[in-house]
């Protein structure tokens, strides 16, 4: 149940935009995503979805990906995992692409101790992929 009040709170408010830096995942809950495992992660994904600011995006794997809608663009989440445990994490930030949008981004995950990021961009998206350093 914790967990579920926990990704409430990350995605929460329809009134936010997808890129404020002060409504961006924050380090204790990126520590939380990497605790989850698959069956945790996929039960989360499926109560959430009763939310209209959220919803399942289709994969072709076992594992759900989570769509969270804000007024200017959408984040999908999607954890891959290795032997039930989060391997990587990966955002996907839609919308109008922004230079600046990348800079906030990149501002942002670099401020994270034992965290390693990767970052692709195309003309309407920007994806991180987060995965622990050791």
């Amino acid at each position: 149940m914790k967990k579920i009040l926990f990704l409430c709170l990350i995605f929460i408010s329809l009134k936010t935009n997808a890129i404020d830096s002060n409504k961006l995942i924050n380090f204790n809950d990126l520590n939380i995503l990497f605790d989850f495992k698959k069956n945790d992660w996929n039960e989360n994904v499926l109560f959430l979805i009763k939310k209209n600011s959220f919803s399942i995006v289709d994969s072709n794997s076992d594992t759900f990906y989570l769509k969270s809608i804000f007024n200017d663009g959408q984040i999908i989440t999607m954890p891959i995992f290795s032997n039930n445990i989060v391997e990587k994490i990966k955002f996907e930030y839609i919308f109008d692409y922004k230079k600046e949008n990348l800079k906030i981004l990149n501002d942002h995950f670099n401020s994270f101790n034992n965290f390693c990021f990767e970052y692709f961009q195309n003309d309407n998206s920007i994806q991180v992929d987060v995965s622990k350093c050791n």
